[in-house]
């Protein structure tokens, strides 16, 4: 009997054993089981995340498609505006021109200069010394107001 007890106790400590081994794996498989759900809730999210991106990526394509378009048609834009400040200005130059050449005091650049440059000098003169008598110097270099203006621009 003694055998039997012996036995049947070494049974008994083999059977706590396998159920405790069963217990453990069943606990590791209820984990394995909540990981799988977290990752397969994880995985669709960052699907859905994803999808949202793509989106996103597909309207700042477009976005970029349309501001490249608008880009070339400013730059076509600013290269006529350029034209038309262009012509503007070599217009503004024709008319400096046409008044400098119907201008007797200004028979050419070089003597527009040298009478300006003086009456300067002589305007200077005439303040720091104002008991000085510039008369006839004053001759040599007639004032603008002095000489025919050019013609207005409507004539």
């Amino acid at each position: 009997m003694r055998l039997l007890t012996n036995e049947r106790d070494k049974l008994k400590n083999d059977l706590e054993a396998v159920e405790s081994d069963v217990a453990e794996f069943s606990k590791r498989c209820d984990l394995s089981n909540q990981a799988q759900e977290i990752t397969a809730k994880v995985l669709a999210k960052a699907n859905a995340q994803r999808e949202g991106l793509i989106d996103k990526i597909d309207q700042l394509e477009e976005t970029t498609e349309s501001l490249r378009a608008e880009c070339y048609n400013l730059r076509g834009k600013n290269l006529k505006l350029k034209s038309v400040t262009e012509e503007a200005e070599i217009a503004k130059v024709e008319n400096f021109r046409n008044q400098f050449e119907f201008t007797p005091y200004y028979e050419n650049l070089q003597a527009f200069f040298v009478n300006f440059g003086a009456r300067q000098v002589l305007a200077e003169l005439k303040e720091q010394h104002p008991t000085l008598d510039l008369s006839a110097v004053e001759d040599n270099y007639p004032a603008p107001e002095d000489v025919a203006q050019p013609p207005a621009d409507g004539a």
